[in-house]
């Protein structure tokens, strides 16, 4: 056969010319007749098939009436490996006569190993002996240091607006101009402006007013925050699953935030509100490699348990490539250790581990002390130190504040 089908092959296409060859020289071309078993259910043979031509049918073990797939040649599916699970799910028949390349496996992965393994194909082949929470982590791990790693991108309307206010544009008419060539983007900013959040007395329509009510920083933080709803992406049904919820519980906690930098002097409501944003940015990146691990996506367990060890260093190298200050940093970093301690004054960090508690506590209204936590915490201690806070105190202004809580997760989350 000609050498160059082989370089669509699963795997096989990763290969250099030399060692394509090579493998083809040690691999067997099998003939096998319309009818004739290829693979038997059950089997732990130490070979990868692929077909070269005619057609193939999978059936359940045993069950030689009815196909659970069909192969055709030159078939999108007939690229791929048949059956790569050992051991083997499948019986395979030739429905016509077939021809089958017969790869051993362990050659297979030696040429592999010897080619840079900077893509997802090649890596799990090469590791598809270990647990695939094993894998996973390698995987982000060998990404985050080669500086590889898939990140998120903050939308183009919020980095065009950073862009232009990091410049020095305090041009109200040209910030406007941004935020336009967004439209939802823009009428939500304008509701904003409007909203007793910033206790505007009179409505305004356009974008160019809501900005100067607001304020540059005030805008640059609210069109970052409307914007971060696109990075949450998914595609598959139970990573998605997971991402909306990683998204709502990231709004609760913003809004929590905002509300109580308004009661902690020397911290602003609105970078209160990004910063609960992305307080867990750093699971985003790992949800999206989880995707391609089917037995950690399906695996609650698994899948918190990446997120909690992988999360805060991925969500510092995110916030750093966005370009946000040190600060900010610190709570992707940071925020999820709840009994952390630091010198000097109260941060962000602080405010967003209260919020955490605030949300926790929300949850279980029922429970005799529900102070408790709150007065162990050290960043709820920096918050009292600072604020109008005391634990009854500051569950009072989170009561009085619940209607405004829940305008905000609709400003965010609309």
């Amino acid at each position: 056969m000609d050498i160059s089908q082989l370089k669509e092959l699963e795997f096989i296409r990763h290969l250099n010319e030399q060692q394509t060859i090579l493998l083809f020289n040690t691999s067997e071309t099998l003939k096998v007749n319309a009818g004739e078993k290829v693979i038997s259910a059950g089997d732990q043979d130490p070979y990868e098939y692929y077909l070269l031509a005619g057609e193939l049918v999978l059936k359940a073990a045993g069950d030689t009436l009815n196909a659970v797939k069909s192969i055709h040649a030159n078939s999108h599916d007939a690229l791929k490996c048949i059956t790569r699970k050992k051991p083997r799910e499948y019986d395979v028949y030739a429905q016509s006569n077939v021809v089958l390349l017969r790869v051993e496996l362990e050659h297979l992965k030696s040429l592999l190993s010897d080619i840079p393994a900077d893509n997802y194909e090649v890596r799990k082949v090469l590791r598809e002996d270990q647990p695939e929470e094993k894998q996973l982590f390698f995987d982000i791990y060998t990404d985050l240091r080669n500086n590889k790693l898939t990140l998120p991108s903050l939308p183009d309307v919020a980095l065009h607006i950073r862009q232009l206010i990091a410049e020095g544009s305090n041009n109200a008419k040209t910030i406007a101009q941004a935020v336009n060539s967004d439209a939802a983007i823009a009428a939500k900013l304008i509701k904003a402006s409007n909203s007793p959040l910033f206790r505007g007395t009179k409505e305004f329509e356009t974008t160019s007013a809501a900005i100067v009510r607001l304020g540059m920083q005030t805008t640059q933080q609210l069109v970052t925050s409307f914007t971060l709803r696109e990075v949450f992406k998914a595609k598959k049904p139970v990573i998605k699953k997971r991402m909306d919820a990683l998204w709502t519980k990231s709004i609760e906690i913003a809004a929590i935030s905002s509300i109580l930098a308004k009661h902690s002097p020397g911290l602003n409501p609105e970078q209160g509100l990004l910063a609960g944003l992305l307080h867990n940015i750093g699971a985003v990146p790992v949800l999206m490699y989880a995707e391609d691990y089917e037995g950690i996506a399906n695996n609650p367990e698994q899948l918190e348990h990446a997120i909690k060890e992988l999360s805060a260093e991925i969500g510092g190298v995110i916030l750093k490539r966005w370009g946000f200050s040190e600060e900010i940093i610190a709570v992707a970093q940071s925020a999820q250790n709840l009994q952390r301690e630091h010198a000097g004054e109260v941060d962000y960090c602080d405010l967003v581990i209260v919020a955490q508690l605030y949300a926790e506590l929300e949850q279980h209204t029922d429970d005799a002390n529900p102070t408790l936590s709150l007065e162990s915490c050290p960043a709820f201690l920096k918050l009292t130190s600072v604020g109008t806070f005391t634990p009854e105190k500051s569950l009072e202004i989170l009561a009085e504040a619940k209607e405004q809580i829940q305008e905000t997760m609709q400003m965010l989350g609309g």
